[in-house]
């Protein structure tokens, strides 16, 4: 068993390699996946550990036990996303694998970047306008590789908005013609318990925070250090400038 063939039992796993940027939506998007598909693998740091842990203690259980069911007569088909080809975040390449990309319009992505590391990791940013333009940049070289690779393969890339996910089961559907294998559960009963406010546990949560992208526009002070960081405009990603 390696990476490259990965059996599970008998049965072959389909393999996709996954990239994403952090706070664009990974956790959100692995609930549905957790009700879509059969996902198996290697045992890593990234799946089975504190912070992992406590992740999970955020999360409505019924949703989770709902999510891990499967409908009569479909059959086991194990799928093995490898979210680390490139380390964690790692910039998307192509590796001779399928690849399912995540992206998330960046304002609210990095605003929500800032806050969560600020309030759960208790990170420090001393100067935030220099962290904000270098943060911007990073996610301007990743998305810049995503949609060239798209570009190059379009039967190969499987480029997915956290928006779209949030709005419909449309995506869900897309992402199981991508990856050949039936739904465990239909993608509809999984959208629906992966509504935001239904997959979370109420009250004060740090890492699954809002699960919306206006917060950042109500933040002044916010907004003041965004004008002088000069983002630039992410309109070619789809994601036009509405400050």
């Amino acid at each position: 068993m390696t990476p490259e063939s990965y059996h599970f039992g008998t049965r072959l796993a389909v393999r996709c390699d996954y990239y994403a940027f952090p706070r664009t939506g990974s956790h959100y998007l692995w609930a549905g996946l957790t009700g879509l598909l059969d996902l198996v693998f290697f045992p890593n740091e990234h799946v089975d550990n504190p912070e992992a842990r406590q992740r999970a203690d955020e999360l409505n259980p019924h949703a989770y036990y709902a999510l891990r069911l499967r409908e009569d007569g479909v059959p086991f088909q194990p799928v093995y996303l490898n979210a680390s080809a490139q380390g964690l975040h790692g910039q998307p390449v192509a590796g001779g694998w399928p690849l399912l990309v995540l992206i998330r319009d960046p304002h609210p992505t990095v605003y929500s970047l800032y806050h969560t590391a600020r309030d759960r990791w208790n990170a420090q940013v001393t100067d935030r306008v220099a962290w904000l333009h270098e943060t911007y940049q990073s996610y301007r070289d990743f998305y810049s590789k995503a949609f060239a690779l798209e570009t190059a393969s379009p039967d190969k890339v499987l480029l997915l908005r956290y928006e779209e996910l949030l709005a419909s089961p449309a995506p869900l559907h897309r992402i199981v013609r991508f990856l050949g294998v039936q739904p465990k559960l239909s993608p509809e009963f999984v959208h629906w318990w992966t509504d935001f406010e239904r997959f979370t546990r109420p009250g004060q949560r740090t890492f699954f925070r809002a699960g919306n992208n206006g917060k950042w526009r109500e933040d002044a002070a916010w907004l003041a250090d965004l004008q002088r960081a000069a983002p630039g405009d992410f309109a070619a990603f789809g994601y036009p400038d509405r400050r």
